[in-house]
This record gives structure tokens, C-alpha cells and sequence, in this order.
């Protein structure tokens, strides 16, 4: 069923979002989807039923969880991006555990294909890097030079289709980028575009001849990924 699923998934995303020009992340697109296929089941959320998901890529996905006292591998993870909480299963049938925000280290989503994600992703919470978010960034890529972050966070939004139930909502997820260098000054957030970039890291690496603008637009995730390895190249 989960596989019969993913194929849905990737044919959806075929259709809706190749003539779109802006860049769709593999999770807001996963959720995108669960808002289309909605079957009637809802999230409740203070006086709102929520449709889509906050649960980054689906609920118990595989992964480890690390925190000051113990760590915890080969267990099901849920990461809520709207309550920023790490829910843990020690077995798959066993309870749910909760933690707070800043209570778990980091954490690793281990890849799954049935849900689009096609690699192990790596959280660390906000303090780790050096800021007061109590957020979770995940790190995309890393170097002597300069590291790149993502934040997901999740808030609710009206259903542009549904204006007539006014307690329904739908689950927006927001994806950010940060960097931190070599300086130590912390996170800071990434403008996406050609020029902020470039200007960005001029005073490590001149990137205005090899930055592709086309795939920062369509392919931002990969196209970032190249230029910070470009960037901590020796």
C-alpha cells in the first residue's frame, strides 16, 4: 500500500509541478499531496481540524536519537515541525515518547524511498549552533570554510478551497536556509538569489561564474549543495 502510494506521489508531482517555475522542497511537496488525496481525517489543533501534516515526511520513520544521557538507534521517529517535538517509538508497536524541544541533541531520519527521501538527514537543535531558535536545523553540508542549514517550521493556514467551514486549516510547512562560516558568529539566514549569494561569499570564494540560476530556481537544494562544496574546495 505504501509503495502503491509513493508511485501516486511521484506521478502527482510530475503533473502539478513541472510547469511551476518556484522550487517545491521534497516535504512541502509531501504535504502538498496529503492536502490534495485528504480523505476526511484531520489533525486538531486548539479549536482548528487541521488537514495535510507538520510530521516531516510521515510519522515513524526509522532513524536515532541522541540527547544528553542516552541514545536511542534503529528506532521510529516522528518529527512534529509545528510543535518542534521528537516523538520516539522504542519498538514499533510501543509507545509513543515524547521530547521537548532542546531535550534531544540531534537525531537522524534514516532515507525512505515510499516517503521521497532518498537519504539519511542529520538535525541538530538550535543551541548547538550557537543560537536561541528552539528549532531544529538539519545539515545539508559542511566544510572548513562553510556549513548550510535548513529549518522546517510549520504553521496553519487557511484552505483556499474551503472557505465555507471556518474551523478548517491546512498545515503549511516553511523551509529556510542558513549558513555559518569559518568567522563563528552563528547562523545566519541565506537570501535565495543569484546576486545575495554572490555578494554573500565573495570573501570566500568568487561563485558569480559558476552559480546557476536555473537550477536555484528549480533545483535549489542540489544547486546549493554544489556551491558550498564549491566554496570548501582547499
Amino acid at each position: 500500500m505504501r509503495i502503491l502510494f509513493a508511485i501516486i506521489f511521484s506521478l502527482s508531482l510530475s503533473a502539478s509541478f513541472a510547469q511551476q517555475a518556484s522550487y517545491f522542497d521534497p516535504a512541502q511537496a509531501y504535504n502538498r499531496l496529503l492536502i490534495e488525496k485528504n480523505s476526511g481525517t484531520y489533525r486538531q489543533v486548539s479549536n482548528f481540524k487541521v488537514t495535510g501534516t507538520a510530521y516531516l515526511f510521515g510519522e515513524k520513520n526509522n532513524g536515532a536519537i541522541y540527547t544528553p544521557n542516552e541514545t536511542g538507534k534503529d528506532i521510529f521517529i516522528t518529527y512534529d515541525t509545528y510543535t518542534q517535538h521528537v516523538i520516539f517509538y522504542p519498538s514499533a508497536n510501543g509507545p509513543a515518547l515524547t521530547k521537548e524541544p532542546g531535550s534531544v541533541d540531534s537525531f537522524i531520519i534514516n532515507k525512505n524511498p515510499e516517503a521521497m527521501l532518498d537519504h539519511d538527514i542529520l538535525f541538530v537543535y538550535g543551541s548547538t549552533l550557537g543560537v536561541k531558535d528552539k528549532v531544529y536545523f538539519q545539515a545539508i553540508a559542511r566544510g572548513k570554510k562553510a556549513n548550510l542549514y535548513k529549518k522546517y517550521t510549520s504553521e496553519l493556514g487557511v484552505v483556499s478551497t474551503n472557505y465555507i467551514q471556518s474551523e478548517l486549516r491546512q498545515f503549511n510547512i516553511n523551509v529556510d536556509y542558513y549558513y555559518a562560516d569559518s568567522t563563528g558568529k552563528g547562523l545566519k539566514k541565506l537570501k535565495i538569489s543569484s546576486k545575495n549569494i554572490t555578494k554573500e561569499f565573495a570573501g570566500i570564494k568568487d561563485l558569480s561564474g559558476i552559480i546557476n540560476e536555473d537550477d536555484l530556481t528549480a533545483n535549489r537544494e542540489n544547486e546549493l549543495t554544489r556551491l558550498f562544496g564549491e566554496m570548501n574546495k582547499e
